[in-house]
């Protein structure tokens, strides 16, 4: 980390939920940027400089303010203050159908639509897709998302994201999670990813990380391993800059942090969503700094960008740094079980780094466990971990 870091321009951070990226808050101290909490929150060091709401307000409705979160339950209050043009950038990225038809000049031949709520179950496949992907218009953590092989299995697909939606909801502000709105688009084959990054003070992209995202099968949605390397930087920096410079082009865009997402196939990038205004959630940017030895949220305070070109070097001689979600399983009931961190933190051994709890009565998950491996395979093997087999009784 750079310890001469100076931040650029007038920059602030919300924080919210229960698990805090160690990364993040070592770039808050050094680069002394501002922060506004909102429950549920971890304790924070007291050497964190805390705005009040009045203070936070004032921050946002600044044009010249730069603002990053690092989790979703912060935006509904970021929206309600925010001056009308940052405000139309971002709800051109928050709601997945606004930002499929920003981006469809570039790929003008793949269906998508748009639905509500109500009428779902009147869907209709067209009949050159085979697969589509049903997701929530306004959603998060990959709540609500199936992917449907053909028409005969589309009614089961919404009876199950109905009832995921209608559970997360409980527990979820409208700004993260909502269910009037649906779309529905043609499904691309290929290997999934997520980059972090931001448009700088001159409008150009900075990528920060990209980390691959694997499933276990095809109708996995789950967010249990990404993974990143020389190697996943190296093939897929190029495509994802000349997308997000167009978006960015486009929208007028300057510091503005943001999480992308997409699948390549073919050699060919197509945009799944973006979200608005900060980096992955849950620490999934820590495995950046294990991998690569900077700190991401140090740049974007300071209007930086990493020397990829030194950092790819030898890209064949890397190990692999990744990110773990411990999910709940469907039986967990908090009063009958816990969950044993100690022997989910055991079961990775020597690859573990480091193990950050979380409260699953807030969040769908335990913890988040970031590891380090020599190869891919070895990552992979997370995918199909049994998390009922960490709980333990309580009676």
């Amino acid at each position: 980390m750079n310890q001469n870091i100076k931040p650029a321009g007038s920059n602030y951070c919300f924080i919210s939920g229960p698990v805090i990226s160690p990364t993040l808050l070592r770039a808050i101290q050094t680069c002394d940027i501002p922060v506004y909490v909102q429950p549920p929150t971890s304790a924070l060091p007291e050497t964190i400089n805390i705005l009040q709401d009045a203070e936070a307000v004032s921050l946002i409705q600044n044009e010249n303010a730069i603002a990053i979160m690092n989790w979703e339950a912060s935006l509904s209050f970021i929206l309600e203050n925010l001056p009308q043009q940052r405000l139309n950038q971002v709800n051109a990225f928050k709601n997945k159908a606004t930002f499929r038809k920003l981006v469809k000049e570039l790929y003008p031949n793949l269906f998508y639509v748009e639905l509500t709520r109500d009428n779902l179950l009147d869907f209709r496949l067209p009949e050159e897709v085979e697969t589509v992907v049903l997701k929530p218009s306004l959603g998060t953590a990959s709540i609500g998302i199936r992917t449907v092989h053909g028409q005969q299995q589309w009614e089961k697909a919404v009876d199950s994201v109905i009832k995921d939606i209608d559970i997360a909801k409980e527990h979820m502000n409208p700004a993260m999670l909502n269910d009037s709105s649906f779309l529905v688009e043609e499904f691309v084959d290929g290997d999934e990813f997520a980059c972090d990054g931001f448009w700088n003070a001159n409008g150009k992209t900075v990528i920060t990380g990209i980390y691959q995202h694997p499933f276990a099968s095809s109708l996995d949605v789950s967010d249990t391993v990404y993974y990143t390397s020389k190697k996943v930087v190296a093939e897929t920096i190029e495509p994802t800059i000349q997308v997000l410079e167009h978006i960015g082009n486009k929208l007028g865009m300057r510091r503005f942090p943001f999480h992308f997402e997409f699948r390549l196939s073919n050699s060919n990038l197509f945009p799944i969503e973006l979200n608005p205004l900060r980096f992955g959630q849950v620490s999934l940017p820590d495995i950046t700094e294990y991998a690569f030895g900077f700190n991401p949220y140090d740049l974007f305070f300071a209007d930086e960008r990493p020397d990829w070109d030194s950092l790819l070097t030898d890209v064949s001689n890397s190990k692999v740094y990744a990110f773990v979600l411990a999910s709940i399983p469907p039986k967990y009931k908090s009063e009958k079980y816990r969950f044993d961190e100690e022997s989910f933190c055991d079961n990775f051994g020597d690859r573990l780094l480091n193990y950050l709890p979380s409260n699953p009565e807030i969040t769908p998950f335990f913890g988040v466990a970031h590891i380090v491996v020599d190869k891919v395979e070895d990552v992979l093997e997370y995918l199909n971990l049994d998390f009922g087999s960490f709980l333990r009784s309580r009676e």
